[in-house]
């Protein structure tokens, strides 16, 4: 896995010059180790930059999340790990939380604001990032108390992109384990092992949700009171690293889990070529190689017919409607209707039966943006999402939670 507009700042801090140590570990090194590995998350070796103890002040920080600003743009992937303390303010109820550089003094509110970073502060630079993916880890004390909305790093204002995600090592009120002899702390010797392979994955990638599925879970298995927390705002759960060696086990899909006579009507743009192009030689090609059953207009309308009338047979006997969703078939008013009597099913049968493919940026309307999409707008994603896909439509549709 190679991702080539990816950069990451490791920021690791044990041994403080003004303030009490840490338990020594390789964290940040190791992090910083798995990012550059190509059989792992594959970020280039020069854009890994670290701030490694003495190196770790305020000043060195807030550059480099600036670099990140200045240097990154709405297609990067950006990673930021942190390593340290993470305190509030002596006696504070002001809700304000401090990341403690290698340089800060003190613990009341006015030395913290002079010589640590605030939540504010943070905030405010993480917002610059104009990445689409942004992954955040905060192995400290109370690391939770950054993700939580009133502290003024509330997911929702960065979703500027199509990712947005934090990794928070424990709630506001635990503290963040890293046992004497240890190499690594609890939470990142977790999370090396998920990068390095061990999370579960579909075709050959470990996505984030299931990256911190993975942590949480073998967390919780052990005997510390330690609560790692995820905050995310998401388009997607986008990759993060590479599955074990890369090879995706082969897909085998389960039986029709009803006597639907189609798997999917596959709704595109039949007027724009390269849409056209894209469907029949890339989407049906994979689908129904894979034993799936397409209703395709072209193929599966019947002669003569009016087409209004072969759309609703279509819908009504599929277990799924997809749509290919570009800016050719919004404006196309009859593509755009066989999506909106898809979406016309779905609230009818109380089930989420449509599912849009987000092939090309687009601005969708709010009935569109109320359905989950899949993401196949890169191409080199395109594999591992058609995967997701197949094994959906072998699944029968859950009924919402409000039917």
């Amino acid at each position: 896995m190679a991702v080539e507009d990816a950069h990451a700042l490791v920021i690791g801090i044990s041994q403080y010059l003004h303030e009490p140590g840490l338990h020594p570990t390789q964290d940040a090194e190791d992090i910083a180790a798995v990012l550059a590995d190509p059989a792992c998350c594959g970020y280039p070796p020069a854009a890994v930059h670290t701030l490694l103890e003495a190196a770790a002040t305020r000043d060195a920080i807030l550059a480099a999340l600036d670099a990140l600003a200045r240097d990154t743009r709405e297609a990067s992937t950006v990673f930021i790990y942190y390593s340290g303390h993470g305190c509030r303010a002596r006696g504070a109820n002001d809700g304000i939380y401090y990341l403690v550089p290698v340089d800060a003094v003190g613990l009341s509110h006015d030395e913290l604001e002079r010589t640590a970073i605030s939540s504010t502060v943070l905030s405010a630079r993480l917002r610059a990032i104009p990445a689409g993916r942004l992954t955040v880890v905060l192995d400290c004390c109370r690391a939770a108390d950054l993700a939580e909305a009133e502290l003024g790093w509330a997911v929702s204002p960065l979703s500027r992109g199509r990712g947005r995600a934090v990794i928070a090592a424990s709630r506001p009120t635990d503290s963040a384990y890293a046992m004497p002899g240890q190499r690594n702390s609890v939470l990142t010797g977790l999370l090396l092992e998920g990068l390095r392979g061990a999370a579960p994955g579909v075709a050959g990638v470990i996505r984030i949700c299931d990256l911190f599925t993975y942590v949480q879970e073998h967390v919780a298995a052990g005997p510390l009171d330690q609560h790692p927390v995820f905050k995310a705002e998401l388009e997607e759960n986008y990759p993060i690293a590479q599955l074990r060696g890369g090879a995706p086990a082969p897909l085998v899909l389960p039986p029709p889990p009803d006597d639907a006579p189609y798997d999917a009507f596959l709704s595109y743009c039949h007027g724009d070529p390269a849409d056209r192009a894209w469907v029949l030689r890339t989407v049906v090609p994979y689908l129904e190689g894979r034993g799936l059953k397409l209703c395709l207009e072209h193929r599966d309308f019947r002669l003569g017919a009016p087409r209004i009338k072969e759309t609703d047979r279509a819908v009504a006997h599929s277990r799924y409607t997809i749509a290919v969703f570009t800016p050719a078939y919004l404006g196309d008013a009859f593509e755009e209707f066989q999506a909106l009597l898809g979406a016309y099913e779905a609230i009818e049968s109380r089930t989420p039966c449509l599912i849009p493919l987000l092939r090309k940026r687009c601005d969708l309307a709010m009935h569109m943006r109320m359905t989950e999409a899949l993401d196949v707008s890169q191409d080199d994603e395109v594999p591992a999402a058609l995967e997701r896909l197949a094994v959906a439509l072998r699944q029968p549709p859950r009924p919402r939670l409000d039917a």
